[in-house]
């Protein structure tokens, strides 16, 4: 690490209470490739031994700060009042960065000065190092209308590297909220600035029970906290609200699978009614596994809201047709045709005398048995 009046590169780990794992986390900014940056660690009134590890092991190799509890983005903020770098990257004290992810990052922000924001892929692994997913990126550019519809950042913040003067045209990290602060300052600097990311993972997330990922609830009012904050203002433009009714509904979506997949089924209700009072005609997704248990709890809720809703009879038939459209495809591809063969027959019922032509072929075929239909499929390959 060099140590210039004037680094390149300010790197901030916030931490609180990982006396035992943030020695790893420094040692691999320590083993970064490039070296001319700094290191400002944020103690957010750390109640273990913190203090005296870094004292023990660091004391010439970085800044530290304590503070009193206040939260991450405070912690994160008052890193930032004090860089010194031209260029700022966040660490949370528990992730791990590759040897080469600051170089590849301020090689590619200094080539292209429209750039306020880089990101990279990301490995989540687990407490014991074991790689759980790998995400990669796949959005670069003018990226507030995607940042508006969520987070397509991936990898949090320990992922980022912007340039510091993003903070005096999109200010801090908003300290009210309690996750997802992150989302909310990329859209602000969305607003002023191009995103670009590396490709390749660079950086390992480590999830473990404490993560705030794991506590949907916060993440939800989270979450929704930030789409009222820049929503609200688009409100009055007719297209604004249809669009914001979709997203609206979309993240009630994700969320109502996520509480289904803790067992919390009255969370799961409730969220997938209010995605439909937003937005009655969005196709609902199942995820995952258990498809045919996810179908009757997502069909009960379903019929409850249409029976509960004579107002909108007019979209009823409409909307169970994209639902179970979507549904029959799904099984179609499960090689499930018992459900398939159900699920059209709900189509048909629902659009008589308007039945979906692309739908008959698939479903007369799927009377015809496997060898047969692969046959049928063949010699129309050949006449196309």
């Amino acid at each position: 690490m060099a140590h210039s009046k004037s680094p390149a590169v300010s790197v901030i780990i916030p931490t609180y209470n990982r006396a035992h794992i943030i020695s790893q986390t420094i040692d691999s900014v320590l083993a970064q490739s490039f070296t001319d940056f700094e290191i400002i660690v944020v103690d957010d009134g750390s109640t273990d031994n913190t203090a005296s590890v870094l004292q023990e092991q660091y004391a010439q190799k970085l800044t530290y700060i304590r503070m009193e509890n206040s939260g991450l983005p405070a912690a994160r903020n008052t890193g930032i009042k004090a860089v010194r770098g031209t260029y700022v990257a966040f660490i949370d004290d528990d992730d791990l960065w590759f040897p080469d992810k600051l170089q590849r990052q301020i090689t590619l922000m200094q080539n292209n000065p429209s750039l306020g924001l880089v990101y990279c892929g990301c490995y989540k692994i687990g407490e014991d190092g074991a790689v759980l997913s790998e995400t990669r990126p796949a959005h670069r550019g003018a990226l507030l209308e995607y940042l508006l519809r969520s987070n397509c950042i991936v990898g949090s913040a320990s992922a980022v590297m912007v340039t510091h003067e993003v903070f005096s045209r999109a200010g801090y990290f908003d300290e009210t909220l309690k996750a997802c602060e992150d989302w909310d300052l990329w859209i602000r600097i969305a607003r002023y600035y191009q995103i670009d990311f590396i490709a390749e993972p660079l950086v390992k997330l480590r999830i473990h029970p404490q993560s705030m990922q794991n506590n949907i609830r916060v993440m939800e009012c989270a979450t929704f906290s930030v789409l009222n904050k820049y929503w609200t203002e688009r409100a009055p433009d007719l297209a604004w609200r249809d669009r914001k009714n979709e997203i609206y509904s979309t993240h009630c979506i994700n969320f109502a699978w996520k509480y289904y997949d803790r067992g919390d089924r009255p969370s799961f209700n409730r969220l997938l009614h209010q995605a439909l009072e937003y937005y009655p005609l969005n196709k609902i997704f199942i995820p995952g596994n258990e498809f045919a248990a996810k179908e009757k709890a997502l069909s009960e809720v379903y019929q409850h809201f249409w029976g509960s809703h004579p107002q909108l009879r007019d979209s009823r038939k409409k909307a169970f047709a994209a639902q179970y459209l979507q549904l029959a495809w799904e099984y179609y591809h499960q090689g499930d045709v018992r459900n398939f063969r159900r699920c059209v027959g709900r189509i048909f019922r629902a659009t008589f005398p308007k039945i979906p032509i692309r739908l008959s072929i698939p479903y007369l075929k799927s009377f015809l048995g496997k060898p047969v239909s692969e046959k049928i499929h063949a010699a129309r390959q050949k006449l196309l």
